[in-house]
Order: C-alpha cells, then structure tokens, then sequence
C-alpha cells in the first residue's frame, strides 16, 4: 500500500501544524498553545481529516492492480475471471475407540500436536457413527460328534465377535473334548451385541495354547458348528487376537481450518480435544492429504498482471491461466502438439493438479476440459487429465536440541516433507536441497541430512512426486 505517496495521504502532525500556520496568518496574535481552545480544536479535526486522506490513499491504491489491497485484487479476480486459490482443508480418516455404543457426531474434535511449542492443529469429524456393541462372548458347548471323521486327540474351543471395527478378545476356552477319528459339534455358539457381523472359532489341540481359526460364522444368528476341519488347514489358519479391536470406528473427517499444517502423517493425530467422555483413543490410520494455505496475495497479484498484461491467443500461459482459474486446480502442467502422450499437431494436453499436490477428482478434470472447450479456438483439441504419481521414500538423520526427544520432532519432520514434495509441480525435480530447507529450522533440530536419495531425483513430465515413506532417523 502506497501510504507514503503524498499526493493524497497526509499524517495528523502535518495537518494540525498547516492548520495552525494558516490560523495565525489570518490572526497573527492567537494564542495556539496546546492547552488553547483552538490546538484542541484543531487537534481532534486532524485527526478527523487524517482519516480522510488515509481513505483517499486506500481507494487511489485499488484503483490498481499493482497496489491493490487483497480484498481488492479478488474482486479484480471475479472481474477478470481468475479467482484466488483460495486455502483447502485436509482430508483423512480418524480411527476412534471407546466404549460400545458410543455415539460420536459430526464435529467432533481431535488435535496433532506437532511438538517444539507449536501450537496443536485440530480436526473435525465430517460424517458421524456409533462405535459396536458386540459384548464379551461365552464360550459355546462342545461335544464329540461320533460321525467318522479328521480329527484325532485333545481340543478346545474360543469364540470372538467380529464388527466393521475388528474383533474382540477371545471368549473363555470351551470344555475339552477327546475325538478319535471322528468330527466335534459345537453348539450354544454366542449371539454378539449391536454392530456384530460375524463369529470367528479357533481351536487347539493338546493343551498347546496355539488357538488358530478353525472357520468365521458369517452372520450374527447361527448357533451351531461341526468341525471336520483339518490339523493341517487349522495350523496355517489365523491366530487368535491379543488385542481387542472390535470397539473401533472409522470416519471421515478434515482439518479444521485450511492449510498445509494440516497434512499430517499416519499415526499422528492422538489428542481427544473435544469428544465424546467415553472414548479411550484416537488416531489416524491413513496421512490426511489435500491441504493448502491460500495463494500467496503478491504471486496472485503477479498472476493477475499477466492476465491482463498478456492478449489471450491460446499461447500456453493463456492456457495455464484459463484452467488455474477453475475451482480446485492449483497447478497446470501445458504440453502442445501432444494428445494424451502422443505426438499430434493440433492437439494440447493439460495434465492439472489440485489443492496439496493430490490428483484432481473427476469432477475439477470435467470442469477444466468444459472451461477449454467452452473458448472455441479453431484447429485445437484440448485434452485434460491428471498425472502419474510417483511415490517418494525420503530418510532423514536430524541433530536434536539439547532436550529433545526423537519422539518430539519425528511428526513434524514427517510433515514439512510431505508437504515439501506435494508442493512440486508436474514433472519437477526433487531438490535435495529443498528438503533440508525444509526442515532445517524446525522446533528441536539443529541440523539435518538427507540419508536418501543420494541426489536429485529428476521427474518424467507427465509424473508427479508424492509422499512415500518418510523415516527420521
């Protein structure tokens, strides 16, 4: 903002002293002491005209894109048919688990705390469901079928309940029974609560305590089961869990506000902030994507000049800033005389990316190709899609600040890489440099290598580099 251009903006002090010039030219006796009538008048009409010019400066600056205030350079946007990229939030799934039956709402919240006095980044449920209720099982009856069959020594019987969550902690160990070539019924076999789908049986032999799973029941009404099963099948079967996995939920959910901070990795979002009382944990099973800070105010302005500064002829920045000004497209990659990787004079194609470096949905690539087609230019045919990603390993070795843990920065770590490579574009190359840059600094770190890659890591055009595995080590 161009406030120190006088041609419309003077301050207050230069106001009351031109005022009082004028004041005594006319009176050249008047008392203008700051106790007077006439400062005190004339002090609080600067201030009062102060506010004038500053509003003249203001509305002088919008008047041009070079100067403009942000709020102004979006309505420039709208006016020019090239809108701000306006922040996304990050998309992922929160595993809950707690008390059965617990109902967990749209808007519940959760938080990663990234560590180093950083503040916590929160996230809310987008969809909204009731953890099962399956209960503890029993265990169910058994006894020797005398039908001839394959088993042959000493067995006994466990029951879980499985829901959509996993499964429960195995029921108490059945009575034992004693075939000689022959079959086992089992019966009474436990209904489970709300949210069961299935029964696993597991089963040993000889008092080993190697129960594996003999058969899953796949309903919730069955009673009753004959084992023929053999040794053999049984002992490469699954075994029976230690952990109960059954009280569990997965639901949608996103960041709560826009931003790359809220790209995080799996396993990091561990804070209940504000959530039902009846949940023991919360994490994330898969790393939250999509996420975008709002585009930088001075690129958008820059943006906006070469729109207007540039005649739209087709070249292949028109092209990049017709399909930029689509709703959830952050990048365009332009290849002319291509049709879909393929030589084709009169052909170009588009390959897009959307908000955090993620593949635009089918949607956004619809809309880009209806936004080119809609331009009519004669002899092209306009092609858009998406890209090739190409996953990315990146390990680390960081130097910690005296009193810091590898468990206090390995997050954030994880995430300023992530973020890091979604931030290149289509057929950018991975500077090693870059992710140094990108960590070096952080809460806790006084220095860092990159481990791997070994060196740069060039990038086909129509590829582009994701998140991998990222160690730190």
């Amino acid at each position: 903002m161009a406030l120190t251009d006088d041609t419309f903006y003077r301050q207050r002090a230069d106001i009351l002293a031109g005022m009082i010039l004028e004041a005594q030219a006319a009176i050249p006796d008047v008392y203008v002491g700051e106790d007077g009538t006439i400062n005190i008048i004339f002090t609080i009409e600067a201030g009062q005209f102060e506010n004038a010019f500053l509003a003249n400066q203001l509305l002088a600056d919008d008047l041009f894109i070079h100067t403009a205030s942000l709020v102004a350079l979006q309505q420039y946007g709208v006016q020019y048919g090239l809108p701000i990229h306006i922040g996304t939030q990050a998309l992922g799934t929160l595993r809950f688990e707690g008390d059965g039956g617990t109902y967990i709402p749209i808007g519940a919240e959760v938080g990663y705390d990234p560590g180093g006095g950083l503040e916590i980044v929160y996230f809310t449920t987008i969809e909204d469901g009731t953890i099962s209720d399956p209960g503890d099982p029993d265990s169910p009856t058994v006894a020797i079928n005398a039908v001839s069959g394959n088993l042959n020594g000493l067995y006994e019987y466990v029951v879980t309940f499985v829901t959509a969550g996993g499964e429960t902690l195995p029921s108490d160990i059945s009575n034992a029974v004693s075939p000689v070539n022959q079959q086992v019924n089992l019966t009474a076999i436990p209904i489970g609560g709300p949210g069961t789908t299935a029964r696993n049986i597991y089963r040993d032999k000889n008092g080993a305590g190697n129960y594996r799973r003999v058969t899953q029941i796949a309903n919730n009404t069955a009673t009753t089961f004959t084992d023929n099963v053999t040794d053999a099948t049984v002992a490469a079967g699954t075994t029976v869990p230690v952990d109960d996995s059954a009280h569990r939920i997965d639901l949608d959910a996103q960041a709560s506000l826009p931003g790359v901070e809220g790209n995080v990795a799996i396993g990091t979002i561990t804070e209940l902030t504000n959530s039902p009382a009846t949940l023991i944990s919360v994490t994330n099973p898969v790393a939250f994507t999509g996420g975008s800070d709002q585009e930088d105010t001075e690129d958008y302005r820059q943006r906006l000049l070469a729109r207007i500064r540039q005649p739209l002829t087709g070249s292949v920045s028109d092209i990049q800033s017709w399909v930029m000004g689509v709703d959830g497209v952050n990048s365009a990659t332009v290849f002319p005389n291509d049709n879909m990787g393929t030589a084709a004079p009169g052909h170009v194609t588009v390959r897009i990316s959307g908000p955090g470096g993620t593949i635009p949905g089918s949607d956004v690539v619809a809309a880009a190709q209806s936004t080119l087609d809609a331009l009519g230019l004669a002899q092209i045919a306009y092609h858009v899609t998406t890209f090739t990603a190409v996953s990315t390993n990146v390990t680390v070795d960081v130097t910690l600040a005296t009193g810091y843990l590898m468990s206090d920065v390995t997050a954030q770590v994880q995430t300023a890489v992530s973020n890091y490579i979604n931030s290149l574009s289509i057929g950018g190359t991975l500077v090693i440099a870059g992710i140094i840059d990108a960590v070096f600094g952080l809460a806790g770190i006084t220095d860092v290598v990159v481990t791997s890659p070994t060196s740069n890591q060039t990038t086909a055009a129509t590829s582009k580099r994701t998140p991998g595995t990222i160690s730190v080590v």
